[in-house]
C-alpha cells in the first residue's frame, strides 16, 4: 500500500470543510441526534448528509460511504454527493487493500468527474482533481498537466485558490522559481483584503474554511516575505481549527510553528509547540532534536 498512502490524504482532506470538529461525547451526542432523525424521517437528506460528514470528520470512511451510497440513490445529480462520494472511497482506498485499492481509486475518478460535469463552478471539485492528479502515480493516471488545468478552471472561480494551487503543483515539480511567483500573486491578493471582507468578488474569495488554504498562506508568508508575525497567525489558526480532514498533519503543524518561534527568537513558545507536537507522536524524531537543541542553547 505504500505507493498509495502518500496521496490519498488530501481527497478526503477538503471534502468534509462544513463537517463538525468535535469531542468524543459532543460526537456521540450528534451521532444520536442524526440517527434519531433519520429514524424519525427516512427521507430527511440533510440529516443523512449530516452523519455522512461527521462520520467522515472523524475518520469512519466505511460508514461515511455507505450513507453518501444513500444519498446517491436518492439524487444521483447532486454534485456535492458524488463530490463526497469520492473522497471517502479515497480514504478507503489508502487503508485497504492493495487489490482493492485500484477498484477504489477508478470509482474515485469517476465520482470527481460526474461531480464536475454536474457543477463545472464548484470549486472544490477543481482543488481536488488539482492535487489527485498532481499526486497520483503516472502508472495509475496522474498527471501535472491535467492537475495544471484544473489550477486553471480553478482560478477562474477564485483566483487566490488558482493561484495557491500552481504554486501547489510546482513545489511538487521543484519549481522554485514558479511556486514563488504563484505564492506571491496569492499574497498579493490577499493583501487587498477583500478575502475578509463581508461581501467580496468571488474570484478573490479565500474561502476561509478550507484549513488547508489557510496554512499555503502560512507557508508563502515565512518563505517569500518577511512577515513572520503574519506567518505565525495562519499557522496559528490552523492548528486551532484542525480536524481530521486537514493536510497536515497536527504535529507537524506544530513543529512548523515551533520553527518560526525559534527564528524571532521566541523559545519558550517554540517549546511548548514542541511539546505539543510530542504529545500527539512520542516518536516524532524530528521535534525531539528541535527540542534537544533549543535546550542547549538555553544553557549558554
Amino acid at each position: 500500500m505504500k505507493i498509495f498512502s502518500f496521496f490519498w490524504t488530501f481527497l478526503f482532506a477538503i471534502t468534509m470543510l462544513n463537517a463538525q470538529s468535535v469531542s468524543k461525547t459532543d460526537f456521540g451526542v450528534l451521532e444520536s441526534n442524526y440517527k434519531l432523525q433519520i429514524k424519525n424521517n427516512p427521507n430527511n437528506l440533510l440529516a443523512l448528509e449530516a452523519l455522512g460528514d461527521l462520520y467522515g470528520a472523524h475518520g469512519k470512511w466505511q460508514q461515511a460511504s455507505e450513507l453518501y451510497k444513500q444519498l446517491l440513490k436518492r439524487d444521483s445529480e447532486n454534485a456535492d454527493y458524488h463530490f463526497k462520494y469520492g473522497g471517502v472511497l479515497g480514504m478507503m482506498a489508502k487503508e485497504g487493500s492493495k487489490f482493492k485499492a485500484f477498484s477504489l481509486i477508478n470509482q474515485a475518478k469517476k465520482a470527481f468527474s460526474k461531480a464536475e460535469n454536474l457543477d463545472p463552478n464548484h470549486w472544490l471539485v477543481q482543488w481536488a482533481q488539482v492535487e489527485f492528479y498532481a499526486q497520483l502515480p503516472a502508472i495509475l493516471g496522474g498527471s501535472f498537466e491535467k492537475a495544471w488545468t484544473h489550477a486553471e478552471h480553478l482560478e477562474q472561480l477564485s483566483q487566490i485558490n488558482g493561484f495557491f494551487a500552481k504554486a501547489y503543483i510546482s513545489d511538487l515539480q521543484n519549481n522554485a522559481k514558479n511556486s514563488k511567483i504563484y505564492s506571491l500573486k496569492g499574497l498579493s491578493l490577499l493583501s487587498k483584503s477583500e478575502c475578509y471582507k463581508a461581501e467580496f468578488d468571488p474570484k478573490l474569495s479565500c474561502i476561509l474554511h478550507n484549513n488547508n488554504l489557510i496554512y499555503q498562506m502560512g507557508l508563502a508568508f515565512e518563505l517569500y516575505t518577511s512577515s513572520l508575525e503574519e506567518s505565525i497567525n495562519f499557522f496559528v489558526i490552523y492548528i486551532k481549527d484542525y480536524t481530521l480532514k486537514d493536510r497536515i498533519d497536527l504535529d507537524q503543524a506544530h513543529l512548523k510553528l515551533a520553527k518560526i518561534y525559534i527564528k524571532i527568537n521566541q523559545l519558550e513558545l517554540a517549546l511548548q509547540n514542541i511539546d505539543e507536537a510530542l504529545k500527539i507522536n512520542p516518536d516524532f524524531e524530528k521535534a525531539k532534536l528541535e527540542k534537544k537543541q533549543i535546550l542547549i542553547h538555553k544553557q549558554r
